[in-house]
């Protein structure tokens, strides 16, 4: 998809790429190896780490930055020797000029990762709600004079 575009850079397994709220102006494409995708998130005095995807070759991370030139939403870690390929704006700019069929294939992966997106906070609102109501009946069942 990006031959001879961009730089390439090696990690070494378990090497940071980026961390979650990095600046970012670079997306990488994964030329060989795998890359982890985790959030964490802080409930009280805990840190939650959630992986959120495991790539593989020819996958490509960190586009968002391209596109909205916000911060990074997630840590990118190499898993094993990766090789991935980093892709500017102009680069990227230049590509979709050449072959306007990108466009739609990163509209196409971002939708499909939006859908996903959905789906998870779908589960995590149901999870809450479980929870929230196991918590009531535990509470009723220590304080049973409140029933």
């Amino acid at each position: 998809m990006f031959e001879g575009v961009g730089k390439i850079k090696k990690y070494k397994d378990g090497q940071i790429v980026f961390y979650e709220n990095d600046r970012g102006n670079v997306m990488y494409v994964i030329n060989s190896g795998k890359v982890k995708l985790t959030r964490t998130n802080t409930r009280e005095t805990r840190e939650i780490v959630t992986t959120l995807a495991i790539l593989k070759e020819g996958d490509f991370f960190g586009e968002m930055a391209l596109f909205d030139y916000g911060s990074r939403s997630a840590t990118a870690t190499a898993v094993g020797e990766v090789e991935l390929n980093m892709i500017n704006r102009k680069d990227l700019d230049a590509q979709i000029k050449e072959n306007p069929e990108l466009a739609l294939y990163f509209l196409d992966k971002m939708s499909r990762n939006m859908r996903r997106v959905d789906e998870l906070v779908e589960l995590l609102l149901v999870r809450e709600k479980l929870a929230e109501e196991v918590y009531d009946k535990v509470d009723a069942l220590r304080y049973p004079e409140f029933l």
